[in-house]
Parts: structure tokens; sequence; C-alpha cells
């Protein structure tokens, strides 16, 4: 009796010493962890596996110190076997974003740019707040591209270490294109501690245009109200910008009580500054006396005199009538155009006159930019289209929106843009982009020839133009337009099949664009396949999980990092 006894405690000892073993090596693991040793927490988790190769909590403890060493591909294994063994951990979803989260940090560490930046857009896309983290570290980045895409982003979260970071860039960031996107993004999350510094920026002489006129629309932004006082100080100021921007804190709070701030800068030294004046005149609808206008229609500058003539139309003036008729018909391409939008940005009060030299004019942008204002009119609309659709098929160039000389005054324009290292072939995006405007337009008014031109746009070998064709419909259109996209999921083109699927699968999350997306994935290049996992993430359905792990196997970084972000998405819907 006493040796069976014997026997059963030595047995018991043996569990409770194998069981504290056990948890004490899951602890090591997390110990390595917790002081931010991966390699460590591995070799200790490699170990413990195979003194207690049925413990799931080892098992879990070595999936996530692979993640934490960047060690994906071994997670993934790990994570297969761990299923195996224990198949009810698939609904852990802790352990699904762990690993998850090991395929985009480690691609921060890629030496290829593209790579990088899939990683920041995907883990951006998840909205976590693990995301905030890459995020700061981009912003840190040597590649002043990251820097800019990091800060295009963080508008996204708001945090307040991202803001400081953000600030911290503007007093520092030399790379013009990076600073564009800094004083965005904090005029986007009303950030009213960069007002003195942006104030800077607009005063000073040497600012870019392009800076200047963001640093304004930032400051507009921050905004809600302004003391009168404050408001003369920055019209009398002796910096052109400050002045400009007086105007436009005017026009932006509809202050019509400081109209009289006004009229002096109407005859101001700097064109800006008069436009902007008249500019705010106009979207307040004050009706200025003639005299107090009069002097800009002689203006030594076209675009002050344009915006004078535009100020008088908008008031019955027929005097404004017939000088933009003048400007419509002038020798001069660039002044006709500029009229033009004008013209289309004066709405009712401008059709007659729109009516009138659509018959006149030769100039296909002149034309074409007066059509798109006849049909936000809903006057003309089949003559409209007909010249839209001759434009189109006539003007073989790149487009563009001519935006320069007056921000109100769009208008269309042969293109003038200029390659950027940034994006490939960047003219021609933005002639995609502008033509795909004017479709939308077409097909929002039923005409039959813009469905084809979809159509020819879907079996475009550039995806991007022919993803935003369908989208740009979808979003312009109306149900007819949606169903214009659905019909093309029958295609018997796989291409067309494919990529209205995925713009369906974005914008009204149809699930059967949905199958149709994970049906062709496998036969699909690299670059679709991406644009599939996107599409998939933006639905966020739990349904897809299963597919998207298999595509964490995949042999390419890119898809995995795609792959994740969807996942992370399906999990967080």
């Amino acid at each position: 009796m006493r040796r069976e006894l014997l026997f059963f405690v030595l047995i018991f000892c043996q569990i409770l010493y194998g069981h504290q073993a056990e948890d004490s090596a899951a602890v090591n693991i997390y110990r390595h962890l917790v002081v931010k040793d991966p390699i460590a927490a591995v070799i200790c988790a490699k170990g413990a596996v195979q003194l207690f190769p049925e413990s799931k909590e080892i098992h879990i403890a070595y999936l996530k110190a692979l993640c934490a060493n960047g060690e994906e591909t071994e997670a993934i294994q790990e994570w297969e076997r761990l299923l195996f063994k224990w198949p009810e951990e698939k609904e852990n979803r802790q352990l699904l974003e762990t690993l998850c989260w090991s395929v985009l940090l480690k691609a921060e560490n890629s030496s290829l740019l593209l790579v990088r930046l899939n990683s920041l857009l995907s883990a951006s896309s998840t909205r976590d707040a693990k995301a905030v983290a890459l995020l700061l570290s981009y912003l840190d980045s040597s590649n002043p591209f990251l820097r800019s895409f990091a800060a295009r982003l963080t508008p996204r979260f708001g945090d307040q270490l991202l803001q400081e970071k953000l600030i911290e860039l503007l007093h520092r960031e030399n790379v013009w294109f990076v600073r564009l996107e800094v004083i965005r993004a904090l005029g986007s999350l009303h950030n009213k501690e960069i007002g003195g510094e942006l104030e800077k920026i607009v005063a000073n002489p040497k600012t870019l245009f392009e800076e200047k006129a963001t640093a304004i629309i930032a400051l507009v932004s921050l905004y809600d109200q302004i003391g009168h006082q404050e408001l003369v100080a920055l019209s009398q100021s002796n910096r052109s910008g400050l002045r400009q921007l007086a105007c436009e804190i005017i026009a932006h709070l509809e202050l019509k009580r400081e109209v009289p701030l006004l009229i002096p800068l109407l005859k101001d030294s700097c064109s800006d500054v008069r436009c902007s004046a008249l500019n705010a005149l106009g979207l307040m609808r004050i009706k200025s006396s003639f005299k107090v206008v009069e002097p800009c229609l002689q203006d030594s500058h076209p675009a002050v005199a344009i915006t004078a003539a535009w100020v008088l139309l908008l008031q019955g003036e027929e005097r404004g009538k017939e000088l933009l008729k003048g400007w419509l018909l002038s020798e001069d391409s660039a002044f006709c155009r500029l009229a033009a939008g004008a013209v289309a940005a004066s709405g009712k009060y401008g059709v007659d006159l729109a009516k009138e030299v659509l018959q006149k004019s030769s100039d296909n942008f002149v034309k074409s930019t007066l059509a798109l204002g006849l049909i936000g009119q809903r006057k003309q609309i089949k003559k409209s289209c007909e010249v839209l659709i001759t434009a189109l098929k006539s003007e073989k160039g790149l487009w563009m929106w001519e935006e320069g000389e007056n921000p109100l005054f769009r208008a269309l324009s042969p293109s003038r843009v200029r390659h950027i290292e940034q994006i490939p072939q960047y003219p021609k995006v933005v002639d995609h982009f502008t033509r795909l405007e004017v479709l939308a337009v077409l097909s929002m008014m039923g005409h039959p020839k813009a469905v084809e031109t979809i159509k020819e746009l879907l079996q475009n070998e550039t995806w991007g133009s022919a993803g935003a064709a369908a989208l740009t419909l979808l979003e312009e259109g109306d149900e007819e337009s949606l169903l214009v996209v659905q019909e093309l999921l029958d295609d018997p083109d796989q291409k067309i099949r494919v990529q209205a699927a995925f713009i369906l699968a974005i914008f009204t999350q149809d699930m059967r664009a949905l199958a149709i997306l994970q049906e062709k994935y496998p036969v699909l290049d690299r670059e679709m396949k991406m644009h599939v996992l996107e599409a998939i993430g933006h639905v966020g359905d739990s349904s897809c999980i299963p597919f998207l792990l298999q595509i964490l196997k995949e042999p390419y970084l890119m898809l995995r990092v795609m792959a994740a972000s969807a996942l992370i998405q399906c999990l967080n819907h």
C-alpha cells in the first residue's frame, strides 16, 4: 500500500513539475519579447517547442516570437502547424492580427521603395492604432517621397504625436512637395498652433506660389471667427500674402459687414490681391456699385479684368456680359479659356452668353468648358454633350484643368503638366482623370457613346485609368450608371469583367463582384492581384479570411503586404 501511494506521489510531482517547467518556459519567451529581444525569444521558443511539443501555449509564444523577429514566412508555417493540432485557434483574432502586422512591419525595412510605400498605405488602411508608430517612422524617412506620402495619410488618425511630428517637419523640411503635404495635413487637422508659422509663409515674398496658396487654404480653414481689428491689420499689412488672406477670410466667413475693407484692395499693387477682393465680392453676391468695380475692367492684368466682368455678370450688368464675350472671342487662347471658366462658374447668369459663344467659338476647349457649364444648369444638354464628344475624339493631345490665374475659374486646356520623378507618366495620369470627369458628366446625361468610351478605358492596359473610369461613373452617376457597370460583370473580356468587379466591390460591396475577384485571382497578373486584394480589404467581409490566409503564403512580399492589410480590415469589420 505504501509503495502504491509513493508511486502516485512521484507521478503527481512529475506532472506538477512538468506544468511548472512549461509555464516557466512560456514566461521566459514573453520576457524576451517585453524587453524587445526577439532573437533571444525565438531561440528560447525553439527549445521550448522541442521539450513541450504538445503545449499549445508554447506554440503560440513561438509564433509571436517569430512575428516579432520579422520571420513572417516561418510564422505562417507555424500558424498552419498550430491549426492542424488545435483547429479552434483559427478564431484567435489576436494571433491573426499579430501575424498580419509582422508582414506589414517587415516590409518597412525593404530596400524597394514600392514595397515600403505599399506597406505604409496598407497599414494606414487598417485604421489600427499600430499604424501610428509606422507613420511616425516614415515621417522621419530619408526618402522625401515617403515623408510626403506619410504626411498625406496622417489626417486619417490625427493623434497628438503625429501632429507634433508634422509641426516639427514644418520647421525643418526643405523639400517643397513634402512641405505642401505637411501644410495640407495640418490644415485638415485644424491645428491652430501653426497659425503664426503659416502667416510667415504667406507673408514671405520668396515663398513659392503653390506653397503660398496651400498655406492660405490651411489658414482659412483654421478660422471660425476673427475680430475686426485683426482683419484690419491683415488687410492693411505690407505683405501681399496677408492682404490676400484677409480677402479669403472675409469670403470664407461671409463677413458682409467687412466689405468696406475690400474696396481699397481693388486698387492693390498686387494682382493676386485684386483678384481675391473681386472673388470675395462675387462669392458674397455684394451689390457693389458699377463705379467700384469699373476701374478693374480695364486692369492691365487680364485675370483681374475677367474677374471684374464676372462680378458684374453676377449682378445682371450687361456691361459684364459684353466684356466677357470679348474675352471669349479674343485671339489669345489662354484668356479665352480663362473667360470660359468664369462664364461656367457664373451659373444661371452665364447661360445666354454660353449659348451664344458655343455657336461662334472654334476652340474645342473653350466650347467644352462652356458646355459643362450649360449641362450644370440643365440647358441645351443634347448640344452640349455633342460638343464634349467631338472634343474627346478630335483633341488627341493630353488634357488638363487650367486653374492658375483664378482658382474659382476652372477651364479645360491642353496639358502643360510636366513630368515629376515621384509619379511615372504624370502628365498622362492627369490627362486620364481630366477626360474621366468629362465622361462622368456624359454618363450622367445618359449619352450612349459615354458607355462605349468607358468600356474602351476598361480595356486599357493601365489599370488606374480603367478603375478610375468605372469609379468616376459610379460616384457621379445614378442607378443607371450602376447598372452599366453591373452589366460588365458578364462581359466576355476577362479584364473588363475583373475591373468592373473591382469597382463594384469597392463602391457597392457587391458580394457577386467579391466572388468573381476571388475566383479570377489565380490567373491575374501581379498588378491586378494587388488591386483585387485592395478591394477585398475595402469590403472587409469575414468570409474572405480563409482566402486571404492562403495569399499570405505568396512568394511576393508585395502581395503578402496587401493580403495582411485586407485581413486586418476583415477582422475589424
